[in-house]
């Protein structure tokens, strides 16, 4: 057994950093998973639109509750013979926000609905991964229970 003063140091500094790199490892594992299990609250539907949206559209908060402002703001089709989806306006509301994020970037819509306070918390988790300087955006359309008149929409990024 070596009992050199500096080697023992060593030894005892590896097993420490072997110690800490596993937590951290351990750490960004659990976290990272965790972060994506966003459950999507009260929200009937994730609509894509594609690339057959009006490439201007202001990169803004959308409340549509009937068919000619859908028809209004989104039906400037950059794709020939592009039809809307058919929404019910009756049953439902369509909720967008515009979000971004960096490098591999992944958008998570939630909606929860506040009794209390009378609105839809409309909420996109931003996950970013990576470490690169490539912008991702999303408009998030969600389509959810009609708006109950009187009440409002609170959006938010995290």
């Amino acid at each position: 057994m070596n009992n050199n003063p500096i080697i023992v140091y060593l030894k005892n500094h590896l097993n420490v950093l072997k110690k800490l790199f596993i937590v951290l490892i351990l750490s960004f594992s659990f976290f990272s998973c965790e972060k994506e299990k966003i459950e999507p609250g009260i929200i009937v539907q994730n609509i894509d639109f594609g690339t057959c949206i009006p490439a201007d559209l202001p990169e803004q908060e959308y409340i549509i509750t009937s068919d000619s402002v859908y028809q209004l703001i989104l039906n400037n089709s950059v794709c020939s013979n592009y039809t809307l989806p058919t929404i019910d306006f009756s049953q439902y509301t369509l909720l967008g926000k515009f979000a971004s994020g960096k490098c591999r970037v992944t958008f998570k819509p939630q909606v929860i609905k506040d009794e209390s306070n009378m609105q839809y918390l409309f909420t996109v988790y931003v996950f970013d991964k990576g470490i690169c300087k490539k912008e991702g955006i999303s408009m998030n359309w969600v389509l959810v229970p009609k708006l109950p008149i009187g009440w409002s929409v609170n959006f938010k990024t995290e």
